[in-house]
């Protein structure tokens, strides 16, 4: 006997879905790492509007909600953040809640791949690339703490010629404290923004010293199996 063609449909598209789930990771990751070391920094520069940073993150959500398993609740707050994400964006609206939109989207994000990820049985080079994606995704949810402290607090971070960095300098610090390279020409001022920059310090390095060197070993051991 024939299924309804409603049900068709939704067997025929999860199928669909969980076989991009683990490329879906990959291309995650290669997007983030297009913005964040490609994009931002030309948008920082104004060689590229910054609306191509706007819609470069837009893509990644979506790229996100098909990363995820589809009975993640992450997926449910992909959607209901998407539509006002992009008012925001796009229509010159309250930057401070496309700040706040990202970091919850961010957030949810980190925690499903993260869980996706961990919990896996075998460790597959997609699960490799998906802890890459947790791991890049601290550096932004801590440069939207060091955005929002900024802006609580001017000073808080001094560079050589200012003492208000801008969005994408933050990124820059951030990621330069994820990975304890620290050259010094953003510094921390305000106590609560030193704690936090020493918070994302240990962590960076707590995550690639166990973590991920956990899950290369794993794979490595699955594919000697």
């Amino acid at each position: 006997m024939l299924r309804p063609f409603p049900t068709r449909l939704s067997a025929r598209l999860r199928a669909w879905q969980n076989q991009v789930r683990e490329p879906s990771l990959t291309a995650l990751l290669l997007g983030q790492v297009l913005l964040l070391f490609l994009v931002s920094p030309l948008s920082s520069i104004h060689l590229l509007p910054y609306q191509v940073v706007n819609g470069l993150q837009l893509v990644l959500l979506v790229i996100s909600y098909l990363a995820l398993p589809v009975t993640s609740k992450v997926r449910l707050l992909i959607v209901v953040c998407l539509l006002p994400l992009v008012w925001v964006l796009f229509a010159g609206s309250n930057a401070y809640i496309g700040l706040l939109l990202r970091m919850v989207t961010t957030l949810g994000i980190t925690v499903a791949v993260g869980q996706a990820v961990f919990r896996a049985q075998r460790i597959t080079r997609h699960q490799l690339l998906g802890a890459v994606v947790v791991y890049l995704n601290l550096a932004l949810l801590f440069m939207g703490a060091f955005i929002v402290l900024s802006e609580i607090w001017p000073g808080a971070f001094t560079t050589p010629t200012h003492d208000h960095p801008h969005p994408g300098e933050l990124l820059y610090f951030s990621l330069t404290t994820l990975t304890s390279t620290g050259y010094g020409d953003i510094l921390p001022v305000h106590p609560l923004a030193r704690s936090l920059a020493n918070l994302e310090a240990v962590i960076g390095q707590l995550f690639l010293a166990i973590l991920l060197a956990r899950l290369v070993s794993q794979h490595n051991g699955d594919s000697r199996e």
